[in-house]
């Protein structure tokens, strides 16, 4: 079924929304966008998928917390650093991903794209890096080799609604033929949310409300909209929904 032209931009933009708004079991934890500190405790860095840094070179290590402390303010700065803390520990897995961050913040996506990889090939069994450079290439376009790293993530960890909810971003956002597997990922993300439901739980109701619109569902649509929105008003997460507020009173 072909996109509605009208709501073409509105659809993208919502797409990309969900993406960058990642779930997990607590609300600590956020793999697109947070920026680890060495300093927090081992479980939340095991939370990410990460080694245990117990064996991290202690300069290295320092390097990389000064490095984090700026990444968002003296970002070209901060990437000297992880730099610094990379050669300093070629192993340093946490530093590939935020420096990979780094230069995804700053749209020089080739050099994320770069220590992704990099980071992939140190620690290949951690989620992180798969479904971070997922985030790089849905911002590139390039929806297969985004589809390929959520996949990766899923072969993983089976169990982690993280991968199915950004498979169904791509197909989504791919829209036409593609809607039936984002209907049919978006909806394993939300059984496997609902496990143990994290704040953000409204995104995935929201993304299923989405993917019934563009296959003409409306009723159903409208069904899984009103439930984000109650969802968001739960975790006092309200403002959330406003983006889709006009959605859901045109249904």
């Amino acid at each position: 079924m072909k996109k509605p032209n009208i709501m073409k931009n509105l659809i993208l933009t919502l797409v990309l929304l969900l993406s960058f708004n990642s779930f997990t079991q607590t609300a600590i934890y956020n793999p697109d966008d947070d920026v680890l500190t060495i300093e927090i405790p081992t479980d939340l860095d095991e939370l990410r998928g990460y080694p245990s840094p117990n064996e991290l070179d202690s300069e290295a290590i320092i390097w990389y917390n000064l490095a984090t402390e700026i990444i968002a303010t003296r970002p070209n700065q901060a990437i000297l650093l992880f730099k610094k803390a990379i050669n300093k520990d070629p192993s340093f897995v946490q530093a590939y991903d935020n420096l990979a961050k780094t230069y995804r913040t700053l749209e020089e996506y080739d050099l994320a794209v770069k220590y992704y990889l990099l980071s992939q090939k140190i620690f290949p069994e951690g989620s992180s890096a798969y479904q971070n450079l997922a985030v790089v290439y849905r911002y590139q376009e390039k929806w297969d080799q985004a589809i390929r790293q959520y996949k990766m993530v899923i072969s993983l960890n089976p169990d982690d609604p993280e991968g199915y909810y950004g498979l169904a971003g791509v197909y989504l956002t791919m829209g036409n033929d593609k809607l039936i597997l984002a209907l049919s990922n978006a909806k394993k993300a939300l059984n496997l949310y609902n496990i143990n439901a994290p704040n953000y739980i409204g995104d995935s109701y929201a993304q299923i409300g989405l993917i019934y619109f563009y296959t003409g569902e409306k009723v159903l649509a409208k069904q899984y909209l009103e439930i984000a929105k109650v969802k968001y008003n739960e975790n006092n997460l309200s403002q959330m929904f406003s983006q889709y507020e006009n959605l859901l009173n045109s249904l």
